[in-house]
């Protein structure tokens, strides 16, 4: 019979702390990467332009909500 023990959590104060840290560098690989990316493609129509930024100034968010949910989760009691 497999032995169900609590896994261990690391406290929500260290969980924030490196959630911050991690996010700092994701924004600014993010920021750089969605720049460089920018300068890549051709400047067709300022329409094109606007529909670029506006998708890139929003999926960033994708990736950090599972970030969040795991800074955010409650401290074992």
């Amino acid at each position: 019979m497999p032995e169900t023990t609590p896994k261990k959590r690391l406290p929500m104060r260290l969980r924030k702390f490196i959630g911050m840290i991690v996010l700092l560098f994701w924004m600014i690989l993010y920021t750089l990467l969605a720049a460089a990316l920018w300068t890549q493609i051709p400047q067709i129509h300022v329409l094109f332009d606007l529909a670029y930024f506006i998708v890139a100034g929003v999926a960033w968010v994708f990736p950090v909500k599972y970030l969040l949910n795991w800074m955010q989760a409650p401290d074992p009691e």
